[in-house]
């Protein structure tokens, strides 16, 4: 069995350039808007908002793809008058999505196994994937996200490995 295919939806990255970006510079050069401790950037093409942090980095969230991420970074440096050279660029959390086009037998699911509990608030299955630190919903319908991870490929196991899991103990219709 083949494991579900995985969407990464959204992804967060922080930039660190070579100096840190003066909020002011990113006010006035960038047209960032600042509520004096943040300043913010929406970016259009492609679609992502841009936090500058306190300590001078950027923080670059809606997007899922870390050279989009550098180059929107560059991109934004180059506006304030900061070099792009020297940029350390940290993946932070993805967002992904699936879905195994089976029915979860949610309650099943719960009673069989420690990591995994009905979110009734929810109505989903929360397993807490401590092998793969990532955290999964998934809902009644088959439809799941995986969250707390950084790594696509790490999501990609965590999800195929509960799949398996799940029909093993036949939680899934």
């Amino acid at each position: 069995m083949s494991g579900p295919e995985i969407n990464i939806e959204t992804q967060s990255f922080r930039v660190i350039p070579s100096e840190p970006i003066i909020l002011a510079d990113a006010v006035r050069l960038a047209g960032a808007r600042s509520n004096g401790a943040f300043a913010v950037i929406e970016h259009e093409e492609p679609r992502a908002l841009i936090v500058v942090d306190t300590d001078g980095s950027l923080l670059i969230h809606g997007i899922s793809n870390p050279e989009a991420a550098s180059l929107i970074a560059e991109e934004t440096l180059l506006s304030i008058g900061i070099s792009e050279k020297g940029l350390v660029v940290e993946m932070g959390e993805v967002l992904a999505s699936f879905s195994i086009g089976r029915v979860v037998l949610i309650s099943l699911a719960a009673a069989r196994f420690k990591d995994a509990e009905h979110d009734l608030r929810l109505d989903a299955l929360r397993i807490t994937a401590k092998r793969h630190n990532c955290t999964i919903l998934l809902f009644n319908n088959g439809k799941g996200i995986v969250t707390g991870q950084s790594s696509r490929k790490v999501a990609e196991m965590a999800a195929s490995y509960w799949v398996s899991k799940l029909s093993e103990e036949g939680a899934l219709a």
